[in-house]
């Protein structure tokens, strides 16, 4: 039993005739009577009472009907639901963030998204860049906004925003008093980085090894926003995103210190697995992203390429 079949027996019953439903469905009578006799061998049933020109459905025939017209409707609801923009009840799916992304750069995106698709459930996935990716390879995420670069064959990624990596102190800190200071005075003090298999840590112990110094790396975490609280507290000092200590900075929380010869940044897009399609309801929240950020010319180039 196939769709087209029953789509003839919808047919034959509703207009009474071989010859009429093959006009309607543009093909042959015999095709039609061939599909009809296929499927009452299949059932080991007679569909139709046929009498002349005119056919009338038997007992089996309407018993069959009523499960074709539903069947239909499911087919007519399930193209409908694929095709059209809007999300429906229900609908859910994943992505992921790095922390400092979800709490500064996308609270105003997903507001605007939710009130436009309230039917949708989002699940987001914080961590650091290195999981996030996991997932995506895992097919556990639809797509991820990271730190980068971040490279990977079967990975597109397109940056979104520039973050700098300033160094901070606490406004108790000796050097909260000063303008500047040299990477030699830096590695004297304790410093709260994070993680080593991050981005940004790949990034600040470069400018180390370029030195030739070794920083002193008292703590290392993975939540810029509890590497800020315990600069403020005075445990260390740290290079930490604009993004997480702009509040601090101009509270007088924090101070930013100037660290001569060296200016580092990061940069924060958003990555998706190679080939991967996106429904209408994760494109929209994707292109919702891209566009804050005036990318999505260039998401669409990404995605037309593959």
């Amino acid at each position: 039993m196939n769709l087209q079949q029953l789509r003839y027996l919808l047919a034959v019953s509703r207009l009474g005739s071989f010859t009429a439903a093959a006009g309607a469905m543009h093909v042959t009578q015999p095709t039609i009577s061939n599909g009809i006799a296929e499927l009452e061998s299949e059932l080991g049933v007679q569909l139709f009472n046929r009498s002349g020109r005119r056919v009338e459905l038997t007992i089996e025939g309407r018993t069959l009907l009523n499960y074709a017209v539903r069947i239909q409707d499911l087919v007519d609801e399930v193209g409908d639901r694929l095709t059209k923009r809007n999300a429906a009840k229900g609908e859910s799916f994943q992505f992921g963030s790095i922390d400092a992304a979800v709490i500064y750069l996308l609270p105003k995106i997903l507001r605007g998204y939710l009130a436009a698709h309230p039917d949708v459930e989002l699940s987001v996935q914080v961590g650091p860049s290195r999981n996030l990716v996991d997932d995506l390879l895992m097919n556990r995420s639809e797509f991820a906004v990271i730190t980068m670069p971040f490279d990977h064959p079967r990975l597109v990624t397109l940056s979104l925003y520039r973050d700098r990596l300033l160094l901070v102190a606490g406004a108790s800190h000796a050097f909260a008093k000063k303008r500047s200071v040299t990477l030699d005075q830096v590695v004297r003090e304790p410093l709260i980085l994070f993680h080593s298999d991050s981005v940004s840590r790949r990034l600040i112990d470069e400018k180390f090894a370029e030195a030739g110094i070794s920083p002193r790396v008292v703590m290392a975490m993975r939540s810029p926003e509890a590497m800020r609280k315990l600069v403020e507290a005075g445990v260390g000092i740290s290079f930490l995103p604009y993004l997480t200590v702009q509040d601090a900075l101009e509270s007088g929380a924090l101070k930013e210190v100037g660290v001569k010869g060296v200016r580092l940044s990061r940069e924060i897009g958003v990555a998706w697995k190679k080939g991967r399609y996106f429904g209408p309801a994760i494109e929209g929240l994707l292109m919702g992203v891209v566009d804050e950020f005036g990318k999505g010319s260039s998401f669409r180039k990404l995605r037309a390429d593959g």
